[in-house]
């Protein structure tokens, strides 16, 4: 009964530790949006927020519904699902955070990015692609 109470204290815990991380990464990624307005891509927000520190895609996608509950498009907006499918938000995160010749903060690198995702896990090219296509366009103007 005891090991039973201390294996339930233990997990509580870990729920809230995983909880205020994933409140901290939307409220800085929140910000970020909020004081750079629309020169800064919610992924970009979400990428300099350190998304990429989260555990899981499950965590990842909290904080994308959180962004996008508060008026800001989603971060993987145009991209997933047809190039990074929500099952690799998290890895894709990390790989665009650490790969040489990326800056996941800035630019479209992150786009250009997610094509060569698609292609290096065997993806194919999306049916509709219209939001990617869109995604590009509004990154340039940017």
């Amino acid at each position: 009964m005891q090991i039973r109470k201390e294996l339930d204290t233990l997990t509580d815990a870990k729920k809230e530790e995983r909880a205020k991380a994933v409140q901290g990464c939307f409220e800085r990624s929140a910000a970020l949006l909020k004081q750079h307005g629309s020169v800064l891509l919610s992924f970009h927000a979400l990428s300099r927020a350190e998304g990429y520190r989260l555990e899981s895609n499950e965590e990842v996608a909290e904080v994308c519904d959180l962004i996008l509950g508060v008026g800001y498009d989603h971060p993987f907006e145009g991209i997933s699902p047809g190039y990074v499918p929500e099952k690799d938000w998290l890895s894709f995160l990390k790989y665009v955070k650490h790969a040489p010749n990326i800056d996941p903060e800035n630019g479209k690198d992150y786009i250009d990015a997610a094509d060569r995702w698609r292609q290096d896990h065997g993806y194919p090219v999306p049916l509709e692609d219209a939001g990617y296509v869109a995604l590009v366009e509004r990154t340039l103007v940017r």
